[in-house]
């Protein structure tokens, strides 16, 4: 089989467990070059201007969990690629990528600088994003062994929030959110482990965030689904699940929400009206035909844990139906062919 190339290797099945070091993701006090203390005294200084987080796929979703809760107008999200080639942006620029070598990120830092000021965040000190950039910030304890990223994520979102929070001086609370998170993972584990133990293995599913904070958290829980499992998941907002999705749901369809307090009533609606059409609903913090408690910080906040526990219930999925969570299925020569036309290597 063609050996992966760059860091697409995937974990031995002993490693395979690389969601459970999210533990050690926020740099507590042993390990000085973790998260927090690389962003807790991190300033951007100056007039930052309006500030732009930029990434692809699991980076760009944790900066936007990261950053949204400020919901100031003054801090944007924009997926990389969009960035690069069709806008024309102003005050500072972060792009976020775990390896620093995430291709459409490297080229919208290095296409903008100069005209912005520039910040890359990378675990890889040596990297492209950090050489590109201003600035560079290393995050992390270690790289991530899961081609998931799901280590990488809550990193990522951590760094996000706290760079957020300090350039706005809107919370300094991140030591909270951070130990939440920490704190409930064996919890979180072992509810995903039953959930998907007992649950029947759909064919396809389906992701609603909700509205306003948690539609993020269902593009990234589809994202990591997919990659997981290997099943067709789309993640799509709440209310627009009802403007043609419903076509193709059926008995061997799983509907996946998030319900908060704003949007209960809603959550309420879809799950009766999924029983008319023999469709399974598993409901985060509600009632559905399957529902899974999880801490809830608030509604901004919400997607650090929601997400969290749909890791796990993805990734114990994954090992019921047999399938290494953490390969992005290049165990199929084929898969890996296609990840070297788009991703040449040094290119992600």
């Amino acid at each position: 089989m063609t050996e992966l190339h760059d860091d697409r290797r995937a974990a031995t099945k002993e490693e395979r467990t690389p969601i459970r070091n999210v533990r050690h993701a926020h740099g507590h006090t042993e390990r000085p070059q973790g998260t927090v203390s690389a962003c807790e005294d991190f300033r951007l200084g100056g007039d930052t201007g309006q500030i732009l987080f930029t990434g692809n796929g699991t980076s760009y979703h944790s900066a936007l969990v990261g950053s949204q809760p400020a919901d100031d107008m003054r801090v944007r999200c924009v997926q990389a690629f969009e960035l690069e080639r069709f806008m024309r942006p102003s005050g500072t620029i972060i792009g976020i990528s775990h390896t620093g070598k995430t291709k459409s990120t490297v080229d919208a830092l290095r296409k903008h600088r100069g005209k912005c000021r520039t910040v890359g965040i990378s675990h890889y000190r040596d990297s492209p994003i950090i050489r590109e950039s201003d600035t560079g910030l290393v995050i992390g304890n270690s790289p991530d062994i899961s081609l998931c990223n799901t280590k990488a994520f809550f990193d990522n979102a951590i760094a996000s929030y706290i760079l957020t929070g300090n350039a706005l001086g809107a919370w300094d609370d991140w030591e909270t959110v951070s130990s939440i998170i920490s704190r409930n993972i064996p919890y979180l584990d072992r509810l995903g482990r039953e959930m998907a133990q007992g649950i029947r293995v759909p064919k396809r599913m389906f992701v609603l965030g909700g509205a306003g904070p948690n539609q993020v958290s269902a593009r990234e829980c589809a994202q990591k689904l997919k990659e997981a499992t290997h099943l067709h998941a789309e993640g799509i907002e709440l209310e627009e699940f009802n403007h043609g999705c419903t076509s193709v749901i059926d008995q061997e369809t799983l509907v996946i929400i998030f319900s908060t307090p704003t949007v209960e009533d809603r959550v309420s609606d879809i799950v009766r009206a999924c029983r008319e059409t023999d469709t399974e609903t598993l409901v985060v913090n509600g009632d559905g035909d399957h529902s899974m408690d999880v801490p809830y910080i608030d509604e901004m906040r919400s997607p650090f844990t929601y997400i969290l526990s749909v890791y796990f219930f993805a990734y114990h999925l994954a090992l019921r139906m047999g399938i290494n969570p953490d390969y992005l299925r290049f165990e199929d020569e084929r898969y890996l062919r296609y990840d070297s036309i788009v991703f040449p290597p040094g290119a992600h």
